[in-house]
């Protein structure tokens, strides 16, 4: 009976009729949740627990999903575009069980430096920690997210991801409604994506991966080295994109980081509509580049650059219209002052849809090591600046360093892919 009733549970995320158009369909609905998530419950928190507590959650936030990419360790997009399976699933796991432990050491660490240096609350610290180990179980999750995209069924993949963040969502906003308590809710959150990920993923993951922790130096070492730079490097650019907001969080108050945070939200709405079309391509794009049929991988970047922009244009007018009506209502939260920001944001957003697009072009080509030098230019230019524009300029400010950071990385990483492209071809020919 438990057999037959696991099977069932099984059928529910795997079975589709037709992979392909599943998997796009899928994958629409896995990145919206993903993208909505944090978004929707700001809305909650704002309006039951009011925007100190909602300026706690975006901060709290914002670190986990740092320490997210460095469970994660940049691995997934190297391991869906590992066609030839230079290392098997049992070395991903293994190297993945490894990053979530120093993931989550990391976030306690700063949990105390938060409470002896920074004067965080006891409170502020256990909302911070509780959503770390959300990011915990999404971490882990994406190993196995990349598997199921490399064996050519996101499907699955998107299914469990969607089955996880729904019942995440949801459990948090009954907490939130009915406790009013942001320290309890959050913990409860962590519990039912724990749950979301066993009833998904993990009982699925068998028919599919060799979960057996194997250490095997040599395969882990290579992860190890060829992710690094992958790694590194969205480990600094989420640190340029938080950065605006970690000198909010220094030099303002709780109040005007809830602020920002309802402006700044739409800017992965761009990011993640891309993304709708370019991780369903992924796996094409290194197809067509292993074997080297040059003018389709030329047509596949273009129209996905078209894309991005296209989505930016609409994006701006939106945000020149109706953005800061809606948001405000969406946030109980007069925004019409918000205007320039918002347009300014958008346009960084499609940036961060740029960047974004050219690391996994980078990756697929085995060159994304060549972007290291974008990454830590730009994050010294983050370090040195965005200070100085929030406590000059505040909100606009914050705004305005966020959108020349991106611009300046996507101008320094369009130069670097072509060079790194027509060296490839080069190789290849010889």
């Amino acid at each position: 009976m438990k057999s037959t009733n696991l099977q069932f549970y099984r059928s529910i995320f795997t079975k589709s009729k037709n992979i392909s158009r599943a998997s796009y369909f899928w994958n629409v609905v896995s990145s919206a949740m993903f993208a909505c998530q944090s978004a929707v419950m700001l809305i909650i928190i704002t309006r039951a627990c009011g925007q100190a507590n909602a300026g706690i959650f975006s901060i709290s936030y914002s670190f986990a999903s740092m320490m997210a990419f460095v469970g994660e360790y940049g691995v997934r997009k190297y391991q869906a575009s590992d066609v030839n399976e230079d290392c098997v699933f049992s070395d991903y796991f293994t190297h993945r069980i490894i990053t979530c432990i120093v993931m989550m050491a990391a976030s306690a660490v700063y949990c105390i430096y938060g409470l002896k240096v920074l004067g965080y609350t006891g409170s502020k610290a256990g909302v911070l920690m509780a959503v770390c180990t959300v990011k915990l179980f999404e971490a882990v999750h994406d190993v196995y997210y990349g598997r199921f995209q490399q064996i050519h069924r996101l499907d699955i993949a998107a299914k469990t991801s969607s089955f996880r963040i729904i019942l995440g969502m949801l459990v948090y906003a009954v907490s939130l409604i009915v406790t009013q308590d942001l320290l309890v809710s959050t913990w409860i959150w962590a519990a039912a994506v724990a749950a979301g990920f066993l009833l998904s993923a993990a009982v699925v993951a068998p028919e599919y991966c060799n979960t057996a922790i194997h250490f095997r130096a040599d395969r882990l070492k290579k992860i190890t080295s060829d992710c690094f730079p992958l790694f590194l490097g969205t480990f600094l650019l989420l640190y340029i994109g938080n950065a605006p907001k970690y000198a909010i969080d220094a030099n303002l108050t709780d109040e005007l980081q809830a602020r920002f945070n309802y402006i700044f939200m739409p800017v992965f709405v761009i990011g993640l509509m891309a993304n709708f079309i370019f991780n369903p391509i992924l796996v094409d794009l290194a197809d067509a580049w292993d074997g080297q049929k040059y003018d389709r991988f030329r047509k596949i970047i273009l129209k996905q650059i078209l894309v991005i922009t296209g989505l930016t244009l609409l994006a701006i007018a939106v945000a020149l219209t109706i953005g800061c009506p809606v948001l405000g209502m969406l946030y109980n939260t007069n925004l019409s002052d918000a205007k320039g920001e918002l347009v300014v944001l958008m346009v960084g957003g499609g940036m961060l849809a740029m960047v974004n697009f050219i690391t996994v072009v980078a990756t697929i080509i085995r060159s994304q090591r060549h972007l290291i030098v974008g990454y830590v230019g730009v994050s010294l230019l983050a370090l040195l600046f965005s200070g100085k524009a929030v406590m000059r300029y505040g909100l606009m400010g914050a705004s305005a360093i966020y959108t020349l950071l991106l611009t300046v990385l996507t101008a320094v990483f369009a130069i670097v892919l072509k060079v790194c492209i027509d060296r490839g071809k080069r190789r290849k020919a010889a």
